[in-house]
Order: structure tokens, then C-alpha cells, then sequence
């Protein structure tokens, strides 16, 4: 069973259908699809080549990774279409693709497809993976996000430690904001300076780290 976010759209249900699918529309917290069979459930992530770049750009990327670790123990992002190598360097995005499953520690794995019929092929294969017993992948059991939590996802940062994490959050109030933050807001924490804000800024928008 595939369960599609509500606000998926209806061209790929359908093409799903098609296929001989089962889907059901159901409102997703996390993730675009959910791949269901008895106790064992895994998350995928549908993204456009555009949005993929502008969710590095913007920081959106780093948070969503950050839940779908949290709530899942194996989930995808599917990368459809050809990027514009023009906004963001080829060797860029390569390293982003790459960093995903590094980061994770296998957990999301980034997969990157010509259309949206190939990212079809790639949930009915994984369905079938799932309802034969070939992938057992249980959601994660998880108290709500505390800031312990929060201070170990910052540390990740390269040069940030659990007491520059701790001032962030003191600043910033939660990861997310801290990941949109431009260099200047960044550099009114304490113990920043510019060439540490400029290595968060780039370092959470999957850009090379100086």
C-alpha cells in the first residue's frame, strides 16, 4: 500500500493507478509518500530538480533530512528531472547527492530519476520490495524533539560545538531558523565572527566548506 500526501499531485497518483498500484491520498506530516505493509513502513520525498536546489538553497533540505532520520528508519529522496547546472555547479550537486547518504548514515538514500514516470516505477518497485519481505524498515519510536535533540543536530556543523549549538538555539530558537539565518543574524551570536557564519551559511546549503 502507498499512502500519497493529499497535496501530491493527481498526475502521479493516477500514473501509480495505472500501474496497478494501490494508493490512498492521506495528509503526510513528513514525506510526500509513505510505503506501508504489516508493522513496516518506509518514507519518500519527491522533489523536482528546482525545488531540490532551492531546498539547499533555503535551507529546507538540511530540516527535512533532520525529520525523516528522526521518524523513519529508511526513507528516499527522489531527485526527477535534469537540473540547471547554471544555478548550481554539477560538482555541487553530485556532493549534495552524496553528502545526503553520508549524513544519514545510510538512512535516506537520494536517488535521482529522469521523470515522473520513472519515480512511479521506482515506488511500485519499492512497494513490491516492501509487501515481499525484502525491506523491513520499522518507523522510529520518538519523544517529542528536545533541546538536546536540537544541540546534537547543530554539532554536525563543521567548528560548531555543543556551546556555540546552545547559543544558536538561545538566539535562534529552533534549528530551522537557525539553518534560514543570513551571515549578519548569524554573527550576533556570540563567538561568531564572519568566516564561522560564512561556514554554517554554506555548510547547511550543501555549498563546499572553506
Amino acid at each position: 500500500m502507498i499512502f500519497a500526501d493529499s497535496r501530491e499531485p493527481d498526475r502521479i497518483v493516477e500514473m501509480l493507478k495505472s500501474m496497478g498500484v494501490e494508493v490512498q491520498r492521506k495528509r503526510l506530516s513528513v514525506a510526500d509518500y509513505l510505503i506501508t505493509y504489516s508493522s513496516y513502513a518506509i518514507a519518500v520525498e519527491r522533489k523536482d530538480a528546482d525545488d531540490y536546489v532551492n531546498s539547499i538553497a533555503d535551507g529546507r533540505l538540511f530540516d527535512q533530512l533532520y525529520r525523516l532520520t528522526r521518524l523513519y528508519e529508511l526513507s528516499f529522496i527522489c531527485v526527477i528531472g535534469s537540473v540547471d547546472f547554471y544555478r548550481m555547479r554539477r560538482d555541487a550537486f553530485i556532493g549534495s547527492i552524496v553528502s545526503i547518504a553520508l549524513k544519514s548514515r545510510g538512512s535516506v538514500v537520494p536517488l535521482w530519476v529522469k521523470d515522473e514516470k520513472d519515480f512511479c516505477l521506482v515506488l511500485k518497485s519499492l512497494n513490491r520490495q516492501v509487501e515481499g519481505g525484502r525491506i523491513k524498515a520499522t518507523p522510529r519510536i520518538v519523544k517529542k524533539a528536545s533541546i538536546d535533540d536540537s544541540v546534537a543536530m547543530l554539532t554536525a556543523i563543521p567548528g560548531v560545538g555543543v556551546e556555540k549549538a546552545k547559543k544558536l538555539l538561545e538566539r535562534f530558537g529552533s534549528v530551522f531558523r537557525v539553518v534560514n539565518a543570513t551571515i549578519p543574524e548569524l554573527m550576533r551570536v556570540e563567538g561568531i565572527g564572519e568566516k564561522q557564519a560564512r561556514r554554517i551559511y554554506d555548510f547547511v546549503r550543501g555549498r563546499r566548506v572553506k
